[in-house]
């Protein structure tokens, strides 16, 4: 039950920074922009706290929530990176594309 716990915090997390980083304007993972919805933010938070709660579960509080924000943090470090990188091959594949 334990690593079952793990498991969904760490996922739940790991999506819900993903989630935050897709509503946000400046970033790169889609084409058309950030999400277009007024409630954009709400399914991010749902998995946040949902994450948090599991790993209320397996830690003791003040650790749960260190664990958790770093959790996010490290997503949320690695997301804009990755965004940019996709962005670029993206407009290096539709060059290469255009040249032919």
């Amino acid at each position: 039950m334990t690593y079952l716990f793990a498991l969904l915090a760490t996922l739940c997390g790991c999506a819900s920074a993903w989630l935050f980083y897709i509503a946000s304007p400046q970033q790169q993972w889609r084409v058309a922009g950030a999400w277009p919805t007024r409630h954009r933010l709400l399914p991010g938070a749902a998995l946040a706290a949902l994450s948090l709660l599991a790993m209320w579960q397996l830690l003791a509080p003040l650790e749960a929530v260190f664990a958790w924000s770093i959790l996010l943090m490290m997503v949320w470090t690695v997301a804009p990176f990755l965004g940019a990188w996709r962005a670029r091959s993206r407009v290096s594949r539709s060059a290469a594309e255009h040249c032919r």
